[in-house]
């Protein structure tokens, strides 16, 4: 059984080093590392070189994290592919557990660990033993995923804590990540009616939050969380389960207020009115419906009489360690 990780790097010369050790101290070494150089204008080439030949070095030119993955991917050889990001940190028992699960419920389509964030380019210190208290892993249904995933993401939404099978890869094609911000969101409602997701709520992955990533820019993120959607219909169109498909209808609805709220936010109101308008009959359900209508009331109302919208950027918390993730990345109850 061979476990390959991938590692798109793009101008991360300030974290590489401490996302590759973390791999590299791992009790279960991988049997390939593969990291892609998305076109760094920073020292990133040089570090990556540092670790040859423990590592295999591709680049291309800027593409963009689904382009890096997507080639990734398409490269690694592992019967299980493990993600993790340029910035983040692993638990040295993480492959190993991560394994074990695998080889016990090899029928999922991805596999998610718990996580702990932290600020700043400091390196994360493990002081928290993950095994001091036993969990239950937990075998998520399709239908149960997509519900959780699209309305409270937190504990699903790093890649960094997840596994996949190479064989989910082969199924999806040649470009199961796109865009260049939210395809993540892409891939798992892409991925999600294929098999059960499984989860184990110990914390094994130490997120880095850091101010001015792309994900700080709620603006740019829900925009490409629609676009995502849009990407993803003529697929749950052609679905024919259709109780997947109306919780993604009812999914695409919310993504589409919530984008809609933040462009309120941010003074666009007949951007925001289209999406509130293309969201009204989505749904196919009165209540989806009286959401939309209701935003779009509160559209017309005087600036002074409307409420406080979502800010363009989120402000995320400069504690050194926060809660799992699900307190950063909350989508907001549209």
């Amino acid at each position: 059984m061979k476990i390959s990780v991938v590692i798109p790097a793009y101008n991360c010369e300030s974290t590489i080093r401490s996302a590759l050790d973390s791999v590299f101290a791992q009790t279960r070494r991988p049997d390939e590392v593969i990291v892609m150089d998305d076109g760094s204008t920073d020292q990133t080439a040089s570090l990556l070189n540092s670790y040859r030949p423990r590592i295999t070095v591709l680049s291309q030119r800027n593409g963009g994290v689904a382009s890096a993955r997507n080639a990734l991917c398409a490269r690694a050889q592992g019967d299980l592919i493990a993600f993790i990001d340029s910035d983040d940190i692993w638990h040295p028992r993480y492959l190993e557990t991560q394994l074990e699960i695998f080889q016990v419920y090899p029928q999922a389509v991805a596999y998610f660990t718990g996580h702990v964030n932290f600020v700043g380019a400091r390196d994360y210190q493990w002081t928290v033993d993950p095994f001091r208290e036993s969990a239950t892993i937990e075998v998520i249904p399709p239908l149960k995923f997509l519900k959780r995933y699209n309305a409270e993401p937190g504990p699903f939404m790093c890649i960094s804590h997840c596994c996949v099978p190479k064989q989910v890869f082969r199924t999806l094609g040649d470009e199961p990540f796109k865009l260049r911000m939210a395809e993540d969101l892409y891939f798992f409602n892409l991925a999600a009616p294929l098999g059960p997701i499984l989860f184990l709520p110990k914390p094994m992955v130490a997120y880095r939050i850091r101010e001015g990533s792309l994900s700080s820019d709620r603006l740019k993120l829900t925009e490409a969380e629609v676009q995502a959607f849009e990407l993803l219909e003529d697929r749950y169109r052609k679905s024919t389960d259709s109780l997947l498909t109306k919780v993604y209808r009812e999914a695409f609805a919310s993504k589409r207020r919530l984008y809609a709220k933040v462009l309120l936010g941010a003074g666009m109101i007949s951007e925001a009115r289209v999406q509130l308008w293309n969201s009204l009959f989505l749904a196919g359900n009165p209540a989806s419906m009286a959401k939309s209508l209701g935003l779009l009331f509160l559209s017309c109302l005087p600036r002074p009489l409307q409420p406080t919208w979502p800010p363009m950027h989120r402000v995320f918390n400069t504690a050194e360690e926060t809660a799992p993730l699900k307190a950063t990345r909350r989508q907001e109850n549209v």
